[in-house]
């Protein structure tokens, strides 16, 4: 009689045991292969287990198969002017607004090697690239805020998955009392981050990544700290702050960093301010950056029809003017194209949801937002802020206000879904 009990006793644990293993194996296979990897780390025997990419796809739009979209390749005018870096493409610039041509500035020549002297690896802490890359700049100026303070005003869910770099720019601007400032442009080129980096200026590059150590991971977005640059050999220095110091070949950065429309920081002392808008010419202007990425956006997607990163930096620079219908035209295209562009970018980059819903294109923002909450986990605020604004536009205040709500208590510091909710509330939309 005891040895049968016993027995059972053995089954049951054994049993329990089972069970406790599946749930265990269930739920590791359902997180996301960056926290699988840190798991692993510490317990080696699940790497089996590792998940690849999921297979998810941003929904693809309906009926663009009868859409014309060459109309968006046409230029709005002609215009010559000269750019604040000399690169081949800056002979003619197309605008929409007529400009009186300056006169070109006079560069004095940069050393064909340089680096940064000073610049201190901070290792990022989970999902903490924007915040730790941040940090790296403040501290060469001598501004020494913690990892974990820059990540508390930036993202104060651990979870949250993406900082902008204007988020990056509005921290520098805010709370450095007036010592440092910082930038936002788009449609860098490299002899720009050189000459800038030369004259010691930090610039933070946001480009696409694949980790040689983690290949199923997949496409994810990454910051880079530019610290220096050797002609002699066509590389690029940063500072990662996952992998310490790493080079790039320019051809390899230049590529990865078009998947964000070549999108840079640059922080830098107030009192340098002359010197920096000295560097970038009119592009100080944001009004025309914005129009000078349009047309290199245009000249991407007209010379490379089928890839989807160019028509979605044609739809991001679309947005940045407001023209949101043609924005949604092309993003319409990046999303419908054969090679599909990577689920993540819309992680990091909120563009198509605002010109869906600009031009009244709900029911694709809801989509969009929905696939996002999936393959992020519920992860991004932003997905819930927009789906919130749409379901608001469809008349559905209450889920709006609910997802406009949860979008808010994720990160209270998200001041434009603040705004939204309270606007919402009296059924009003943004």
């Amino acid at each position: 009689m005891k040895r049968r009990w016993l027995v059972r006793l053995a089954l049951l644990i054994i049993g329990f045991a089972l069970l406790a293993s599946a749930i265990g194996i269930f739920i590791f296979q359902r997180l996301e292969v960056s926290e699988q990897d840190r798991i692993i780390r510490r317990l080696p025997f699940l790497a089996p287990l590792r998940a690849t990419e999921v297979p998810f796809r941003i929904p693809t739009p309906l009926a663009t198969a009868s859409l014309d979209f060459s109309i968006l390749l046409t230029p709005d005018a002609l215009l010559a002017t000269p750019t604040a870096t000399p690169t081949p493409l800056s002979a003619i610039v197309r605008v929409a607004l007529q400009a009186t041509p300056t006169s070109a500035p006079t560069w004095t020549p940069i050393p064909v090697r340089y680096r940064l002297q000073g610049v201190q690896w901070e290792p990022q802490k989970f999902n903490n690239c924007g915040p730790a890359n941040l940090v790296q700049a403040l501290r060469f100026y001598g501004w020494n805020d913690s990892q974990d303070m820059v990540a508390g005003a930036l993202k104060p869910h651990q979870q949250d998955k993406n900082v902008s770099p204007q988020e990056m720019a509005d921290y520098v601007n805010s709370r450095t009392n007036g010592y440092l400032r910082a930038i936002v442009r788009t449609s860098g080129n490299l002899t720009l981050v050189r000459r800038l980096v030369a004259n010691n200026f930090i610039v933070l590059l946001e480009t696409g990544f694949y980790d040689p150590d983690t290949p199923q991971q997949g496409w994810i977005g990454h910051y880079l700290t530019i610290i220096g640059y050797d002609d002699n050999i066509g590389k690029l220095y940063n500072m990662d702050t996952y992998k310490n110091e790493t080079s790039l070949r320019y051809e390899a950065v230049d590529e990865l960093w078009s998947h964000f429309n070549r999108v840079y920081l640059v922080v830098y002392k107030t009192a340098r301010e002359r010197e920096l808008m000295a560097i970038l010419g009119e592009h100080w202007d944001e009004d025309y950056n914005r129009r000078y990425t349009l047309d290199r956006a245009r000249e991407a997607a007209a010379a490379q029809p089928n890839s989807p990163f160019a028509w979605f930096n044609l739809g991001s620079s679309f947005t940045a003017l407001g023209r949101y219908l043609e924005a949604a035209l092309a993003f319409d295209r990046a999303f419908s194209l054969p090679e599909p562009i990577p689920f993540r970018i819309v992680w990091y980059q909120f563009a198509p949801f605002e010109a869906y819903y600009r031009s009244g294109n709900y029911q694709q923002v809801i989509a969009l937002a929905e696939s996002v909450i999936e393959s992020a986990k519920g992860y991004v605020e932003e997905a819930f802020y927009y789906r919130g604004l749409a379901k608001a536009a469809l008349g559905f205040w209450d889920d709006g206000y609910a997802d406009i709500s949860a979008a808010v208590r994720f990160n209270p510091n998200f001041s434009a879904a603040v705004r939204a909710m309270n606007l919402v509330r009296g059924r009003q939309l943004p």
